[in-house]
């Protein structure tokens, strides 16, 4: 099967969160599974040329366009990176957080129409993530309609709260028409404040031929309006699937670890096991001066946002101190109020013995954290799937949760008599509160300290579960295999294009 992906990150060249790890892994396995993958993202200047092999300009393209196209391999994948020659879109110090982020996209998602088309071979499938790519939907059944040939498109949503809005101009820049696509049934936002709003996320639903997010509980929740950020009708009609996400496990794997002090596998005796987690949280100690030993480790790794829970992770510090333990976090946020919170905490807690807070994020160090740590904290407010927790169990280290989306259907109440034995966990509080929070701490405490076989067999049963993409990937192939091309809102009639708006998206070859 021909399977083209088209995203704004792909590991570990280019990662804000967990669409990079989701991008590589999926692409990864089945290309194992000896499908034809290939993944189209934007040639951001950060990227590390080192971790590109066969790096080149491709030969397609006229010598007017304005997009270099390169090809390159990454871990076992196949990459087409689209370098704009004249805009700067993507030579900044990282992937999002600009006031032009809506234009910068939808110029990548014309350049990648554009590539497609070029090469005049057919797609089984088009597979396209989140609303940095979105806008290819319309692109294919509109402009590209005659141009490009697709068995069917895959749209997956990994965060419904990220929409892509902007304004008709930006359709326009790229050839769209935007006025036309401004209609309910087309890509007008829903919020009626906003009526001239495009919203591109929109654009992927409607124009797709099947819609997934990321969790199963979480493709529930975004269908009621409470959770649905305004398209919970267009999401009930595309009968959104949830397909739960995997782990990279050649990245993530204890066993193999090259940033922790002592490594260890699942299958090792669990006092050896043990042994190595202590030896990591001794590491950890020493690099960060603290004194720590004997205490329950809880830990955070997280993006500092309101969807994870801010509040509850700034009231878990004094929480943990409170009840004996120590605290370690690694976060940032890209809003200056909210890293101003959290720089205010660092200064509350500078040379504490017992709380880390480092505010950059470093691969070796979140590796040696899901190490180090005895719990993991991810008190999300909501949760397309969450990695966090499932990386943290595949070291060992048991998930404190809040109960909602791809949390709920990982993490298991270790005390719920409801649950099988051999599910059970972690520990999950249901209500977003500092109470909720606190007692599930002196819970997760109480077993920490009392129930050494117990919390070891835990231990065990957490390292054991299969977390790889093997069976993600299978659910992904079942959702290609039975996708059926669906009647979409038919594009705006006769769009043309003028020569200065071909010259401006087109492709060069150096």
């Amino acid at each position: 099967m021909k399977i083209v992906q088209i995203a704004s990150e792909f590991a570990p060249i280019a990662k804000a969160g967990g669409l990079g790890e989701v991008v590589l892994g999926l692409s990864r396995e089945l290309t194992r599974q000896h499908h034809q993958v290939d993944v189209i993202l934007p040639k951001y200047s950060f990227i590390d040329p080192s971790k590109l092999t066969e790096l080149a300009v491709e030969p397609t393209g006229g010598p007017n366009a304005s997009n270099t196209i390169w090809s390159a391999a990454v871990e076992e994948c196949r990459l087409h990176l689209i370098e704009p020659r004249e805009e700067d879109y993507f030579r900044r110090s990282q992937i999002y957080g600009f006031p032009d982020d809506a234009p910068r996209f939808l110029h990548f998602c014309k350049a990648a129409m554009e590539y497609l088309a070029a090469l005049k071979k057919p797609i089984d499938i088009l597979h396209l993530h989140d609303w940095h790519a979105a806008a290819c939907a319309p692109l294919l059944r509109g402009m590209f309609a005659s141009k490009i040939r697709v068995g069917k498109v895959i749209f997956t949503i990994h965060n419904l709260e990220y929409q892509g809005k902007c304004g008709t101009r930006d359709l326009d820049a790229i050839g769209m028409k935007g006025a036309a696509y401004l209609t309910p049934g087309r890509l007008q936002d829903t919020n009626p404040l906003y009526p001239q709003s495009i919203n591109l996320l929109k654009g992927g639903i409607l124009y797709s031929d099947a819609v997934n997010t990321v969790s199963p509980s979480y493709a529930q929740e975004i269908q009621e309006p409470s959770m649905g950020f305004g398209l919970d009708q267009f999401l009930k009609r595309a009968k959104v699937k949830g397909i739960l996400n995997g782990v990279d496990q050649t990245v993530w794997n204890p066993a193999k670890d090259p940033h922790l002090a002592v490594r260890y596998h699942s299958s090792d005796p669990l006092a050896k096991i043990r042994e190595a987690k202590n030896a990591n949280k001794r590491l950890l100690q020493e690099k960060f001066k603290l004194k720590s030993l004997g205490r329950p480790l809880v830990g955070a790794i997280t993006r500092l946002v309101p969807q994870k829970g801010i509040y509850l992770i700034q009231a878990a510090i004094e929480a943990v101190l409170d009840a004996g333990g120590a605290f370690a976090l690694m976060g940032s946020s890209s809003s200056s109020a909210i890293q101003h919170q959290f720089d205010e905490l660092k200064k509350r807690y500078k040379n504490h013995p017992h709380v880390f807070l480092e505010y950059r994020y470093s691969d070796p160090l979140a590796h040696l954290l899901y190490a180090a740590l005895d719990f993991v904290l991810v008190p999300s407010l909501f949760e397309p799937c969450g990695l966090t927790q499932i990386i943290a169990m595949h070291y060992g280290t048991i998930p404190i949760v809040r109960s909602t989306g791809g949390l709920r259907d990982t993490v298991f109440d270790c005390e719920d008599g409801m649950v099988p034995l051999e599910k059970r966990n972690g520990f999950v509080f249901k209500e977003p509160t500092v109470e909720a929070l606190r007692t599930t701490l002196q819970r997760a405490f109480s077993f920490w300290h009392a129930e050494q076989p117990t919390c070891l067999a835990m231990l065990r049963r957490m390292m054991e579960t299969d977390c790889s993409w093997r069976k993600p990937a299978q659910e992904y192939l079942k959702l290609y295999l039975k996708s059926s091309p669906a009647n979409k809102p038919a594009a705006p009639a006769k769009i043309t294009i003028s020569t200065e708006t071909h010259s401006k998206i087109g492709y060069r070859t150096g």
